[in-house]
């Protein structure tokens, strides 16, 4: 995924993720750190000066009408994806935008409608696709060695503080278990196996109505069987095991991220698998989308537009079994 050509990127947002986001794109040669916007211009200019970025708005749309933007990163709480999105595309800007792309596949199907009509760049910044990890231990799922894929089990879980009015619990801010953590190991599960062929839920709510817990069962057309959890409600050990008719593949925690990736044949000690790792891992994604570019290509292959409405339709699904 190496790139020859500087591109300047733009981050709308100035959040946690945001924050996570700059540290990874800073291990990109190719990528100019250019401009942040925040709502806020106090809290756009602090984030320039902790990151090495050179222009500061406190206004998104300000920062849009930039004509040196090339690609603009969004940071935003879940439920102004959808938004934030289309106002970037509309202002004629490549487009990665922050997991899970939307809150429902109807509108990431618009998405996805309008980018491709402008013919511009857009992808969703799941950024455990791209991860050397993920990508060795399917890697060794389809090696062989270890025989063929029984059961995937996957989990995703801490104890979180109650509110009401955060981004984990309002609905208003599209909160829940399911959208912000549940898409990792329903992404691996997609990942591995496709799509699945028969969708079983069992949740508990929160006060507010959002997911608490939420433990989910598929099958895939292969007869692979995926038990996946994601809680706010205890800590889990947030790890992904790939369990084999001769062996045990396992993404230690936390498995979304860099991680340690073992491999037991048997009844054998498990034995680590080295992979290099380069910063915090959310430079792959970045390097993804600016190797695009250099293709002029306005999608990824690796995770495509429709893959990532794939992934929106199954969360759409596992929600909806969730509330009854």
């Amino acid at each position: 995924m190496e790139t020859n050509k500087k591109y300047r990127w733009a981050i709308l947002g100035a959040g946690h993720i945001a924050e996570k986001f700059a540290e990874g794109l800073a291990a990109c040669p190719q990528a100019i750190r250019y401009a942040v916007a925040s709502r806020q211009k106090e809290k756009a200019e602090a984030f320039c000066k902790q990151f090495g970025f050179e222009r500061a708005y406190g206004s998104y749309e300000e920062m849009l009408a930039d004509n040196d933007v090339d690609i603009v990163y969004i940071a935003t709480p879940n439920n102004l994806h959808y938004e934030h999105t289309m106002l970037c595309l509309s202002a004629d800007k490549a487009v990665l935008c922050e997991k899970p792309f939307a809150l429902n596949a109807d509108d990431v199907k618009k998405m996805a409608a309008f980018a491709r009509q402008k013919k511009l760049f857009l992808m969703e910044a799941l950024w455990s696709r791209f991860l050397p990890t993920i990508n060795r231990f399917k890697a060794e799922m389809e090696s062989g060695k270890l025989g063929k894929p029984q059961l995937l089990q996957a989990e995703f879980g801490f104890k979180a503080k109650y509110d009401a009015n955060s981004r984990l619990f309002a609905p208003s801010l599209g909160g829940g278990a399911v959208y912000d953590i549940g898409i990792y190991p329903l992404f691996l599960a997609l990942y591995l196996f496709g799509k699945p062929t028969s969708v079983e839920v069992t949740s508990i709510a929160a006060p507010t109505g959002t997911d608490m817990t939420t433990a989910i069962l598929l099958k895939h057309a292969g007869g692979e069987i995926s038990v996946l959890t994601a809680s706010f409600a205890m800590r889990m050990e947030c790890d992904a095991k790939l369990y084999m008719t001769d062996g045990c593949l396992r993404l230690h925690r936390m498995f979304h991220m860099p991680t340690k990736l073992t491999s037991a044949s048997g009844d054998d000690e498990p034995i680590e698998i080295p992979v290099e790792t380069i910063s915090n891992g959310y430079n792959y994604e970045a390097l993804e989308v600016m190797a695009c570019l250099d293709n002029q290509q306005t999608e990824s292959k690796l995770w495509s537009l429709d893959l990532s409405n794939e992934l929106m339709e199954l969360i759409d699904l596992v929600i909806e079994k969730a509330k009854q």
